[in-house]
C-alpha cells in the first residue's frame, strides 16, 4: 500500500483545501521512503494522523467507546473556524489517494469522507472510487465495511500511531489486547468465528434430531442462555456509556487542573509541606551547626597545622628511640662495674683494666653516637599526643562532611523559599479547589459504579458460560440419537482442527515476535550491554521481559526512554510478524527520548520500518544535526507555520531551516 495524496479542507487548523503529496520520490537511483512534515505544536502535525484514521475509519478511529453524538461534536469541533472573523464553513472533507494490492491486482483507490453542519446534527457522506470509478451499490455502513476489510483498523493501530500509543505501550504488559492484535493480524479471529458458526450449526442440527425430553430441556437452557446474555449486553452498553461520561467528566477535572497550574495552584497545594520541610531543614542546619562548633571548641583546630603535626609525630617518635638507647647505655654502664669488681682477683690487676678501658671506650662511642632527644617524654605521655593527633584529623573530616551538609541544606532551603514565594494565597483558587474536589468526586463515584457493572458482568458471564456448558452436555446427548451423527462428527474434527491450528499458528508467530522484538529492540537500545528479549504467554498473552540469561526483568526499572524503546520494538515486531506492507505515520515519536536514542531511531528505524514512513516532528526532534543524518531517506518535507491571528495553518515545501525540495 502507497499514500499517494491526503487532502484537508477546512479541517482543524487548516483553512480552505490543503493538499499534500505523500508518494514518495525517486532521488539519485533511490527511492526514499521518508515524508517529513515539521510544525511547532499546536501547528497540524497531529491533525495531518488524525485526518487519514478519520477518512478511512470514521467514528471507529476515535476509539470503540465513542457515542454517535460525540462523534458528531467532534465534527463539528474540526470545522476550521476563522479566529479574526469567529466564524466558520459549515462543511468540511478528507480525501485521501492510496494504491493498494487487492488479490494480487494493484488498484487506486480514492476515499472522501465530508460532512455538513445543519442545525444541531451532523450529515456525514462517504464515497470511494476504485481506479477512477465509484464503487456503486454500497450504503454508508457498506462503504465503511469495506475500508475496514480492507485495512483493518487493529492493523493500522500498528502501523498509525502517535507519541501518547508509545506511551500507553511503554507502560503495558500484554494480556486481552495484545490477544487481539495478534489474532487479527494472523487471520485468527476469522478462523475463531469460523469456529463459532460451526457449533451454532452443531447445535442447530442436533436440536433438530434430539428426543422430545432433550427438546425441552435445550429450549429451556436455550432461553435462560438468552436471557443471561441479554443481561450482559445491557450491562455492557451501561458500561459503555458510563465510560463515555467518566472520559467527559475526566476532560473537565484535567481542564480545572491545568486552570489551577497556570495559577501556581501546584505550588499551593503543597504550600503547608514547603513550610514544614522549611522547618525541620532550619532545625537540621542548627544541629550541624551545633556539631561544627563542638569540634572546633575541640581538637580539630590542631589538624590546620598539617606540617607541624606530621614533624612533631616523626619527632616524638626519634625522641622515645634515642631515649630508649640512653637507658641501654646507663644499664650497660652499671654491668661494666659489677663486671669489673667481679673479675678483680681472678686476673691480674693489669690486664682488667685493659678489659675495663676498651668496655669503657666502646660505651662512649655509643654514647656519642646517639642525638639528643628534644622532647623528655616517656611512652604514655608520647601516646596521648599522638591519639589527640589523630583524632584532630578524625574532627577535621567530620567538619569538612558536616559544612558539605550544611551547603547542601542551604541550596534546599534556597530551593524551597522559591517554591513557597510562587505559591499564591489559598483564598484565590479556593473556588477552583473545590471544583476540582467536586469533579474528582464525580470520577469517584463513576469509578464505584463502573465497577459494580464489571462485577454484575463478571457474573452474568459466569452464569452464561454454566448456562452454555450444560447446553454443550444436552446437544451431545442429543447427538448420540441423531440420525446426523457423521455430519456433527465432521464438525467435530473440524473444530478441533481449527482449535489446534489457532494454537500451533499463533504459538509459532509468537516466537516469530518474539524474534522480532529482540532484534528490533538490540537494534535501537543505546545501551550495548542492555540485551534484552520477551516472552508472550501463549494463552494469557501476558509479556515478560527477561535478560540474556533468561532471568526476570522488571520492566519498571528501564529509564523513560528504554520503556518508549521498547514500546517501538513492540510495533515494530508486531508490524513485521503481521506481513502486511502498509505505510507507517508516527507522530511525535521522539519527546521522551535522549539524544542518544534518538539517534539510534534515525540511524536505524526510521529509513528501514516501512517503504513509506511519514514522519510528524517538532523542531527540537529532528533537529539540524538529526535530519543530516536522515537527509538521504527523506524524500520531501513540508513545513507547518500556523498563524494565531487567524487561527490557520499554511504548509510550504522545506523543512525548519531548509527551503524547497530535498537534495
Amino acid at each position: 500500500m502507497i499514500l499517494k495524496d491526503l487532502t484537508l479542507n477546512n479541517f482543524r487548523v487548516y483553512s480552505g483545501e490543503n493538499r499534500f503529496e505523500l508518494t514518495p520520490r525517486r532521488r539519485y537511483g533511490k527511492t526514499r521512503p521518508i515524508t517529513l512534515f515539521g510544525g511547532l505544536n499546536g501547528a497540524g502535525k497531529t491533525s495531518i494522523l488524525s485526518g487519514v484514521r478519520l477518512a478511512l475509519y470514521g467514528r471507529a478511529s476515535l476509539g470503540t467507546s465513542i457515542s454517535q453524538k460525540r462523534y458528531e461534536e467532534y465534527l463539528c469541533d474540526s470545522i476550521h473556524r476563522n479566529r479574526r472573523t469567529g466564524r466558520s464553513s459549515n462543511e468540511a472533507s478528507i480525501e485521501l489517494s492510496f494504491s493498494y494490492a487487492k488479490l494480487g491486482t494493484d488498484s487506486e483507490f480514492h476515499v472522501r469522507r465530508s460532512w455538513r453542519r445543519t442545525g444541531k446534527s451532523v450529515k456525514e457522506s462517504l464515497s470511494i472510487l476504485e481506479n477512477g470509478a465509484p464503487i456503486k451499490g454500497l450504503s454508508y455502513e457498506q462503504a465503511q465495511n469495506f475500508l475496514n476489510e480492507l485495512i483493518p483498523i487493529g492493523v493500522a493501530d500498528l502501523f498509525f500511531f502517535d507519541g501518547e500509543k508509545i506511551s500507553q505501550l511503554a507502560d503495558d504488559t500484554g494480556g486481552p489486547a495484545l490477544e487481539q492484535s495478534i489474532k487479527k493480524l494472523l487471520g485468527l479471529d476469522v478462523v475463531e468465528r469460523l469456529s463459532g458458526d460451526l457449533t451454532v450449526l452443531n447445535r442447530n442440527l442436533t436440536r433438530k434430531s434430539s428426543q422430545e425430553q432433550v427438546a425441552e430441556n435445550i429450549e429451556h437452557e436455550q432461553k435462560k442462555l438468552d436471557a443471561h446474555r441479554a443481561e450482559v449486553e445491557r450491562i455492557r452498553q451501561a458500561i459503555t456509556n458510563s465510560g463515555v461520561n467518566r472520559a467527559e467528566v475526566a476532560q473537565q477535572a484535567k481542564r480545572i487542573q491545568n486552570a489551577l497550574e497556570e495559577r501556581g495552584g501546584h505550588f499551593s497545594s503543597s504550600r503547608k509541606d514547603i513550610e514544614n520541610n522549611i522547618d525541620a531543614l532550619n532545625e537540621a542546619k542548627q544541629e550541624v551547626i551545633t556539631n561544627i562548633m563542638g569540634y572546633l571548641s575541640d581538637a580539630s583546630p590542631i589538624a590546620l597545622a598539617i606540617n607541624f603535626t606530621e614533624k612533631l609525630e616523626d619527632q616524638l617518635k626519634n625522641d622515645l628511640n634515642s631515649i630508649a638507647e640512653q637507658q641501654e647505655i646507663e644499664s650497660a654502664t652499671i654491668y661494666r662495674e659489677e663486671l669489673y669488681k667481679s673479675l678483680q682477683g681472678q686476673i691480674d690487676e693489669k690486664n682488667l683494666k685493659k678489659v675495663d678501658s676498651a668496655f669503657s671506650i666502646l660505651l662512649e662511642k655509643k654514647r656519642g653516637s646517639e642525638p639528643q632527644p628534644v622532647h623528655d617524654v616517656t611512652p604514655s605521655q608520647a601516646g596521648v599526643i599522638h591519639s589527640t593527633l589523630r583524632q584532630a584529623a578524625d574532627q577535621s573530616e567530620r567538619v569538612k562532611s558536616l559544612l558539605f551538609d550544611l551547603e547542601k541544606i542551604e541550596v534546599q532551603l534556597d530551593e524551597l523559599g522559591t517554591s513557597l514565594a510562587r505559591a499564591p494565597d489559598d483564598s484565590l483558587i479556593k473556588t477552583e479547589f473545590e471544583n476540582l474536589q467536586a469533579v474528582q468526586k464525580q470520577l469517584a463515584s463513576i469509578d464505584s459504579e463502573l465497577d459494580r457493572l464489571r462485577s454484575l458482568a463478571r457474573t452474568e458471564a459466569s452464569k452464561a458460560v454454566e448456562t452454555a456448558r450444560r447446553l454443550d452436555k444436552l446437544y451431545a446427548e442429543a447427538a448420540l440419537c441423531s440420525d446426523q451423527n457423521r455430519i456433527l462428527e465432521y464438525i467435530g474434527n473440524a473444530n478441533q482442527l481449527l482449535s489446534e491450528f489457532v494454537d500451533r499458528t499463533a504459538k509459532k508467530k509468537i516466537e516469530d515476535l518474539e524474534f522480532q522484538f529482540t532484534e528490533c529492540f538490540s537494534r535501537l537500545s543505546r545501551k550495548n550491554d542492555l540485551n534484552l528479549r520477551i516472552k508472550v504467554d501463549p494463552v494469557s498473552f501476558n509479556v515478560e521481559l527477561l535478560t540474556t540469561d533468561s532471568s526476570q526483568a522488571a520492566k519498571d526499572e528501564l529509564s523513560a526512554g528504554e520503556k518508549q524503546i521498547f514500546a517501538i520494538s513492540i510495533l515494530e515486531a508486531l508490524a513485521k510478524t503481521s506481513g502486511r506492507q502498509l505505510p507507517m505515520i508516527v507522530d511525535t515519536p521522539l519527546g521522551r527520548l535522549d539524544s542518544k536514542h534518538r539517534g539510534k531511531l534515525i540511524e536505524s528505524y526510521f529509513p528501514t520500518a516501512s517503504h513509506q514512513m511519514i514522519l510528524l516532528s517538532t523542531d527540537t526532534e529532528v533537529d539540524e544535526s538529526f535530519y543530516k543524518a536522515l537527509s538521504p531517506d527523506i524524500s520531501h518535507a513540508y513545513r507547518l507555520e500556523y498563524d494565531s491571528d487567524i487561527g490557520s495553518t499554511t504548509a510550504h515545501e522545506g523543512y525548519f531551516w531548509q527551503s524547497g525540495r530535498v537534495g
